[in-house]
């Protein structure tokens, strides 16, 4: 490792809110910055407002600049990890904006750019329950569903750096119409949205739930998380939908275990904070009808990192190189 350069700091880019953090090679964060990210304003002042984080982080943790060996973005989107650009993000209402250029000439160190689920997976690599391991998925389970992939120790990308797309393979190709053109896609069965609009359908039905009651019947507050809330507390429709969404996902994960025979899956996510139904349903699924062996191999659990998924993940990207981030 360059001992000179001991330092990188990791951006997680979101719709709502941005956070900046110094990392160290172990994982520890020695400073960290957020701000909320205004996407009613042009792309340059956003960018502007993360370079003002950047400096703060500097500041506040006496790091000097020389020691920083580059600055990792992890955001949602089609990006361009060549030109280190965002194509398109449509949380961020952003197209073709050249965020790596506008950082570096700012800072003058290296600048990467890499996919949010990538970023998760990264992160576990480097620092997580999963460090050391050659073949592991990350697979967020949140407003959408992604994967972020690693087999034989190689952060799989794509030609176009859109790998991954877990949350559009489709399972039902006679099923609703995804907004990606396809139909049946995992993420309609699965994700947080479509949790709290299966939970909003039923509710219209008729069917009895405690998330009237405690939504104030406006069916516009309920959200995935109290769905998940609710199926904790033993809420029969709750329940219901956390156990649906359990099966499509291990149908799904049945998929990348016979794909990818990886060593560990680790999942995370908002949904997952009170995903135990899910989960378990997931599980069950996997041991229904994956290849025994295949299915034996795969470490499914939870991850222990968290929020600073994103920083930890986009820093991680320039320790893996020079540190035995796979072990043989």
């Amino acid at each position: 490792m360059n001992q000179d350069k001991p330092y990188a700091i990791g951006i997680d880019l979101g719709g709502t809110k941005i956070i900046v953090a110094i990392v160290d090679q172990h994982g520890n964060i020695l400073s960290q910055a957020n701000a909320a990210t205004q996407t009613e304003e042009a792309a340059q002042t956003v960018i502007g407002r993360i370079g003002d984080l950047v400096q703060t982080v500097l500041d506040d943790s006496g790091i000097h600049l020389s020691r920083i060996r580059g600055i990792g973005i992890a955001t949602a989107g089609i990006i361009d990890t060549q030109r280190q650009m965002v194509i398109f993000a449509s949380n961020l209402n952003w197209s073709d904006v050249p965020i790596g250029a506008m950082l570096q000439e700012r800072f003058g160190v290296a600048v990467q750019l890499i996919n949010d689920a990538n970023a998760a997976a990264v992160a576990e690599w480097a620092f997580g329950g999963a460090r050391g391991t050659k073949d592991l998925i990350y697979v967020t389970v949140s407003t959408g569903v992604g994967a972020g992939i690693i087999s034989g120790g190689r952060l799989i990308t794509g030609v176009g750096d859109s790998a991954g797309e877990f949350g559009h393979i489709s399972l039902d190709p006679e099923g609703p119409l995804c907004v990606c053109g396809n139909r049946g896609c995992l993420e309609n069965y699965t994700s947080g949205l479509a949790l709290a609009s299966r939970a909003r359908d039923q509710l219209l039905q008729g069917v009895t739930s405690s998330l009237l009651v405690e939504n104030g019947n406006d069916l516009s507050r309920i959200t995935a998380r109290e769905v998940g809330e609710a199926a904790v507390r033993g809420d029969l429709l709750s329940m219901t939908l956390m156990k649906e969404a359990g099966y499509y996902l291990g149908v799904g994960l049945t998929n990348l275990i016979h794909l990818f025979n990886p060593q560990v899956i680790v999942i995370g996510g908002g949904v997952m904070k009170n995903g135990q139904l899910l989960l378990a349903e997931a599980k069950n699924v996997i041991r229904e009808r994956s290849i025994s062996r295949m299915a034996n191999q795969a470490n499914i659990q939870l991850t222990t990192i968290g929020a600073e998924a994103g920083v930890l993940g986009a820093a991680g990207m320039y320790y893996p190189s020079e540190r035995e981030m796979v072990e043989v």
